[in-house]
C-alpha cells in the first residue's frame, strides 16, 4: 500500500550536483518526491530558461516528482522593525533576497511551481522579533495577500514553522 504523504528531501541538501542529488533521491533512499531549493550553488530562483530544462530533464530520467519549490519567501527581517537577533550575517541557500524584493520572490516561485509542475510553494513569516505584537497584524496582512495572489494562479503557500522565524512551533 502506498502512502498518501508525499515524503521528500530537500535536494540541496544532499548535494549541490543535481542530477546526483535526484539519483540519490530516487535510487537509494527509494523516493518519488523530492523538495527543490537549490542546485549548481544557484537557489533555485536564480536559474535560467536552459538550467530550468536541464533539471526537468533529471527529474525525468530519475521519475520524481516535485513536492514543491522551497523558495527563501519571507525569510527576511520585517521592513521598519527591529533588525532580529535570528537575521543572518550573510545569505543563506545562495538567496539573498531583500524585502522590497518579496514581491518579485513570490511571483518567481509561482512561475517555478508551474514550470515544475507543484502547486505548492514554501513561505516563511519573517525573521522572529521579540515583540510581534506592534507588527503582528500587518504580517499577517502580507501572508495573507501573498496567499491570495498564489491562490488566484492555481498555487499554494505552505508556511515552513522554523525556529529563526516567528511561526516557530
Amino acid at each position: 500500500m502506498k502512502s498518501s504523504f508525499r515524503v521528500a528531501v530537500i535536494n540541496d541538501e544532499i548535494t549541490q550536483d543535481f542530477g546526483r542529488a535526484c539519483e540519490i533521491a530516487a535510487k537509494e533512499f527509494a523516493m518519488d518526491w523530492i523538495e527543490l531549493r537549490g542546485m549548481w550553488n544557484k537557489n533555485i530562483l536564480k536559474l535560467d530558461a536552459k538550467e530550468i530544462e536541464e533539471a526537468r530533464r533529471i527529474l525525468e530520467k530519475n521519475k520524481l516528482r516535485v513536492t514543491d519549490i522551497a523558495s527563501p519567501l519571507f525569510k527576511v527581517d520585517w521592513k521598519g522593525a527591529p533588525t532580529s537577533k535570528y537575521s543572518p550575517k550573510g545569505d543563506q541557500f545562495n538567496a539573498d533576497f531583500t524585502f522590497d524584493q518579496q514581491g518579485e520572490v513570490l511571483e518567481r516561485s509561482i512561475e517555478l511551481a508551474k514550470a515544475f509542475n507543484t502547486d505548492r510553494v514554501r513561505c516563511f513569516d519573517f525573521w522572529r522579533l521579540d515583540d510581534q505584537g506592534p507588527y503582528r497584524a500587518a504580517i499577517n496582512e502580507k501572508l495573507l495577500d501573498a496567499a491570495n495572489r498564489a491562490g488566484q494562479k492555481g498555487v499554494l503557500l505552505v508556511l515552513e514553522n522554523a525556529a529563526p522565524c516567528n511561526h516557530r512551533t
